[in-house]
């Protein structure tokens, strides 16, 4: 298999975090594609949403989109990613949602303030900030659902928090939602978390 990847992109991350829980990462090459501007026909050959990330099986069958590519992983794994309970499975889909409304939020706003000001879109900025925080709300106060998991819910609400730290530093969410900080504290040092951990701006 192959993994199409931009190294900074937080979707990109919860695909090579899906690769690794399922233990295929000897078994799937990493290409980086970045900037897309530049490999776009390499992208396009493989899906043709011409995005990252996308896996590519060994049949030639591309797959894009994190929670997708996620959910064939967790397939192929005997179900390493996801909890096989019922109810526990549904709590995690529950948080992989709010982990992938948080970062939408934060990509287009990350999107809006690489903009020169003058294309700047105040509305579209103002909403995805009340979204922004709206999600931390919730996930403060679902921390008890958070504890202790290392499912694709749990995973990717922890992207999410790390990309937000990043392009959104001035939410400064941990200091007015601290059981969530001290949440993703203990969760930063989970292995394929730590190893796709951006390592550059």
């Amino acid at each position: 298999m192959k993994l199409y990847i931009t190294p900074t992109s937080p979707y990109s991350r919860r695909a090579r975090i899906a690769v690794l829980e399922a233990g295929y990462a000897d078994q799937c090459e990493e290409i980086d594609v970045g900037p897309i501007a530049d490999n776009l026909k390499m992208l396009l050959a493989a899906h043709p949403s011409g995005k990252a990330p996308t896996l590519v099986l060994d049949d030639g069958t591309g797959l894009s989109e994190c929670m997708l590519i996620a959910h064939y992983m967790d397939d192929i794994s005997g179900g390493k990613l996801y909890p096989t309970d019922p109810a526990a499975r549904l709590t995690c889909y529950k948080l992989e949602a709010l982990g992938a409304v948080l970062m939408d939020s934060m990509f287009t706003r990350s999107g809006q303030n690489r903009l020169d000001l003058s294309e700047q879109s105040p509305t579209i900025l103002k909403k995805e900030i009340i979204r922004s925080n709206r999600c931390y709300e919730a996930l403060e106060a679902l921390v008890s659902d958070l504890k202790g998991q290392t499912h694709m819910g749990a995973l990717t609400v922890a992207s999410s928090l790390s990309y937000a730290d990043w392009r959104g530093a001035e939410d400064k969410w941990r200091d007015s939602h601290p059981k969530l900080d001290t949440w993703m504290k203990i969760i930063e040092g989970h292995s394929s978390f730590a190893a796709t951990a951006r390592t550059d701006d």
